[in-house]
């Protein structure tokens, strides 16, 4: 039996090399402790100095604005003039994706959006040769060509200061004149960070048509708040937009930002103007530094303890010196990548705080067990080596895939997340080697002392504890070792209790919202959208404005803490940046603040208001259905019902659950909007909850239903005229299917992966089950928090596969070096799970206990964390209580099975599933092909045996 396991598994020879590994840098102490000395420095050095605070990563964004002015006083006559010619000019080059503009009386707008890829720069400088060649455009229409970019205001600056007038009241040519004062003073600083300083101009400036002269028309509008004793007052301003230069520390500029201003203030007191810094990414940044250095804190005390109580105090140090080494090796690694600190970055490392715990905790404890049983440190070091360097690198390699689709999501969001799985994947291999290079040294100066060494010299109360645990998990397997029938009915037994939590995690799953960005449970901004009626002046803008500047500030009350426009604000809308006070010093949660702000607003005549809360996702997209056709007339009745239909309308979830659609508005009649060179009038609708995602789709098919292709000729239109656009919810949904895509080829390539390192075909699928494993925590979590399934809760997902496959390989390869022993199966499973309780145990409740701190302090976290946390607990408590007995299984087929007929099996249910599936069996045909395919493999076996007899 021993030489026919050692066939079975033989790749026994293989487990030599990472030890030697291994033992030749401990052999290497002080070349080692210098080496573990220089690479740590530098990371340290990479967090502290050299690498870059910035807002957000720098990206490419495949857009373009061409603005300008036409001064006709006839929206009409700009969308037919100027933005007609530019749009069909601009849709030749194929290099464009869409195109969109917007006439109003004396100005416009048309955004180019490019294929990903494009050279945005050479294509708009292409493009604009091609108007100025085709010689389609008024001469005194001007035009500007803008690259946007991410920042506070509409051209993309880093940074904002507010020149306001300190009686509340001022004269927009005034507020200009001191608003140049203030840019022209920033830039004689030389402030070595900044590009350039400007006010962003609230004039457009064109020629009229008439008289030919040059005139400035009034477009813009600004307004500054902030919380003053016991008062919130706003006043009149004008914004001065920053530029950084590339690679600017963000904490930097606005440290150099707020001398500046101060100095300006000073030398200028007198003048009844004051300046402000109004937007800085500086606090952000340094905010979620601080939360990571926090969580980073909370984390190795969690270790600490939990390590101290399940192995040992010394080799809970050794694991808490591993991750900082593991931190610092990566940042360093993201220095020499030329990435960033930023928000991106930095939500990454928060995340790698849970998954670098892995491989360190499995080494130490594997010394710790082998310490107990020798006396010599170098075999300590070898054996421990030995019996897990197999486990920790299929356990990191599968967990780093686990993030590889991440790196082919398309688009802008694609390109922002990037530095998510790449910082991730680093930090997991950074851990793997660090556990194979430097735990062994630590350990020798640690934990391998002749004083720690030896039956005699280690006690650990927990030890007997956690055997005893294990001793009685695996009764039943023990009571069942000499029986078949009590042996196959304790794994029937798990199978039930296997399959009960999966049908579980189903139902409950039915319950749970989706919404790919959902609001988080708590924020310190809110958002203010004002959409004014139609045909209101700008003039009447800003008065309706400051009657709404009049209502936030008294519904917030002391909740308060600034606001500004940015100037973004037109005489169609503006929106408002609230910043309130942390909301660790609020008693009142912002959502709950956007609903109290909401109702106070209503009060307001002329506007209709949005409020919503800053989030670090896109704004939620309203719901937007376009009657695309250059008749007007017709397309405002059709848009008039659709309004009417909207308005109000319940939609019902699968769930039973309803929302609603309340409050809608019609494309102003003022202004001419094309996309793709097409004339149309939208209806807008915004809904009374969060999931987004859900709730578009549901939209959409209510007015499919009522509205079908049938009905448009009562209105004299085409039957096509109904288009439907979700702005950024559009590209999140793609970049989602991406993902949902790449998730079964993931699962193919670990396969493969895993199918390799255990020699099996079989295995490898084994492993697998600690994925549906955690479904049921995944769905009580996010039921329980009251959380949607997310984009943030698919990365707690992807994180989780690779924690969870770690335990199932644990259990896998210990079991698997015993069978190569010559060990029964039964004796191995129990034996396996007896020797890696301890470090399932500790790595599981490590990286819970360590995630549970960042879960009730931030709310950002919560969906997160709460997928890791009770994902983790469902597929660790599963993995210890049932897999043994599907380890069990597998092994008896792998024995009485051969890899021909397994193979044959296989892709006989395959073809059986896709065949069955399209007949009547529906939804059992997966069921009906397994049985029927184990009929014809066993029937065609028996057959073969019955020939070779005879």
């Amino acid at each position: 039996m021993k030489k026919f396991l050692k066939k079975v598994y033989k790749h026994d020879g293989d487990d030599r090399m990472l030890p030697k590994f291994s033992l030749f840098i401990f052999d290497r102490s002080r070349l080692a402790a210098v080496f573990w000395l220089m690479l740590t420095l530098f990371g340290v050095l990479s967090y502290t100095t050299f690498l870059k605070r910035e807002g957000f990563p720098s990206i490419n964004i495949p857009y373009a604005v061409i603005g300008g002015a036409y001064i006709v006083n006839n929206p009409q006559k700009v969308d037919t003039e100027v933005v007609k010619p530019i749009s069909d000019i601009v849709l030749k080059e194929k290099e464009v994706k869409t195109v969109q503009s917007h006439a109003q009386g004396n100005s416009f707008d048309v955004t180019i959006q490019y294929e990903e890829g494009t050279n945005v720069n050479a294509v708009t400088k292409k493009i604009q040769q091609s108007i100025k060649d085709a010689n389609v455009v008024p001469e005194r229409a001007s035009l500007k060509f803008i690259e946007p970019k991410f920042g506070f205001t509409e051209r993309g600056d880093d940074a904002v200061i507010a020149v306001y007038a300190t009686n509340g009241k001022a004269k927009t040519e005034d507020l200009v004149k001191y608003g140049k004062d203030v840019a022209s003073f920033v830039k004689d600083q030389k402030i070595s960070y900044v590009s350039d300083a400007s006010i962003i101009d609230p004039y457009i400036t064109g020629r009229d048509t008439v008289t030919n002269n040059e005139v400035n028309t009034l477009s813009k509008f600004d307004r500054y708040g902030m919380r003053q004793g016991a008062d919130n007052k706003f006043y009149d301003s004008i914004s001065v937009g920053i530029t950084q230069k590339k690679g600017t520390d963000v904490i930097k500029l606005g440290e150099k930002l707020d001398e500046a201003v101060a100095k300006y203030n000073k030398e200028h007191s007198g003048n009844g103007y004051k300046a402000v810094v109004s937007a800085s990414y500086a606090p952000d940044i340094k905010s979620q530094i601080g939360e990571l250095q926090k969580a980073l804190f909370e984390g190795l005390i969690a270790v600490l303890l939990i390590g101290s109580l399940v192995i040992a105090i010394r080799a809970s140090i050794i694991t808490v010196l591993s991750m900082l080494t593991v931190l610092a090796i990566s940042i360093g690694m993201l220095y020499l990548f030329g990435y960033s600190l930023n928000t991106i970055t930095l939500f990454a490392l928060i995340l790698c705080l849970g998954l670098i715990v892995d491989d360190t905790i499995i080494m130490v404890e594997a010394l710790d067990a082998q310490r107990r049983r020798r006396t010599d440190p170098r075999e300590t070091v070898k054996e421990a080596t030995r019996k897990v360097s197999r486990a920790m690198v299929a356990a990191t390699s599968t967990a780093a895939l686990s993030f590889a689709p991440l790196l082919f999501v398309g688009g802008i969001l694609g390109s922002f997340i990037r530095a998510i799985p790449v910082t991730v994947i680093t930090a997991l291999i950074t851990s793997l080697f660090v556990a194979l290079v430097f735990i062994p040294l630590f350990a020798r100066y640690l934990l391998l002392g002749k004083n720690q060494m030896g039956a005699k010299n280690v006690h650990e109360p927990a030890a007997g504890i956690e055997a005893k645990i294990a001793r009685f998990i695996a009764a039943p397997m023990l009571w069942g070792r000499h029986s078949k029938p009590k042996l196959v009915g304790a794994g029937i037994g798990a199978l039930v209790v296997g399959i009960g939590f999966i049908a579980a995690a189903g139902f409950i799953f039915k319950s749970v919202t989706f919404n790919i960005f959902p609001p988080s449970k708590d924020s310190n901004g809110l958002i203010v959208t004002q959409t004014f009626d139609a045909g209101t002046t700008i003039e009447q803008a800003e008065a309706t404005t400051d009657k709404v500047n009049a209502v936030v500030a008294k519904s917030l009350g002391s909740n308060f803490s600034t606001a500004a426009y940015y100037e973004n604000t037109t005489a169609q809308t503006a929106t408002m940046s609230v910043k309130i006070i942390p909301y660790d010093e609020r008693d009142i949660t912002a959502p709950e603040l956007v609903k109290k702000v909401e109702k106070d607003l209503k009060q307001v005549k002329g506007v209709q208001v949005k409020v919503g809360q800053e989030d670090v996702g896109p704004p939620a997209s309203a719901f937007t259905v376009r009657v695309e056709t250059p008749d007007r007339e017709k397309a405002m009745v059709l848009a008039k019902d659709l309004n009417k239909f909207l308005l109000n309308k319940e939609l019902k979830r699968a769930d039973g659950s309803k929302a609603k659609v309340v409050s809608t508005s019609i494309s102003d009649p003022g202004t001419y909007t094309r996309a793709d060179g097409r004339l149309f009038v939208e209806v807008t609708g915004n809904f009374n909850a969060d999931d987004t995602s859900t709730l578009v789709t549901l939209a959409k098919d209510a007015v499919e239903k009522e509205f079908p292709k049938s009905r448009m000729s009562s209105y004299g239109l085409p039957k096509d005229v109904i288009k439907y656009d979700f702005g950024q919810e559009d590209e999140n949904q793609d970049s989602f299917k991406t993902l949902a895509i790449a998730f079964p080829i993931l699962l193919l390539v670990i396969y493969l992966l895993l199918a390799l390192q255990f020699r099996s075909l079989a295995q490898p699928l084994l492993i697998f089950t600690a994925i549906p494993f955690s479904l049921f925590g995944i769905t009580l979590g996010l039921y329980l928090t009251d959380n949607a399934f997310s984009f943030f809760a698919m990365l707690g997902f992807f994180a989780l596969i690779g924690l969870s496959l770690k335990n199932t390989i644990l259990l896998t390869d210990y079991a698997n070096q015993l069978r190569r022993q010559g060990t029964p199966a039964v004796d191995a499973a129990v034996e396996a799970l007896g020797e890696r309780f301890r470090p399932l145990i500790a790595t599981s409740l490590t990286a819970v206990v360590s995630l549970i701190p960042l879960f009730l302090s931030s709310p950002f976290w919560e969906g997160l964390t709460a997928v890791l946390i009770f994902g983790l607990l469902s597929s660790t408590f599963l993995v210890i209580i049932v897999f043994p007995y599907y380890y069990l299984g597998v092994e008896f087929l792998r024995l009485h099975i051969s890899r021909k007929a397994c193979l044959s099996w296989l892709v006989l249910t395959v073809l059986l599933t896709i065949g069955l599936g399209k007949t009547a069996v529906g939804g059992a045909s997966i069921l009906v092909a397994i049985a029927a395919s184990i009929l014809i493999v066993k029937s065609v076996s028996t057959l073969l045996k019955r020939n070779k007899a005879a």
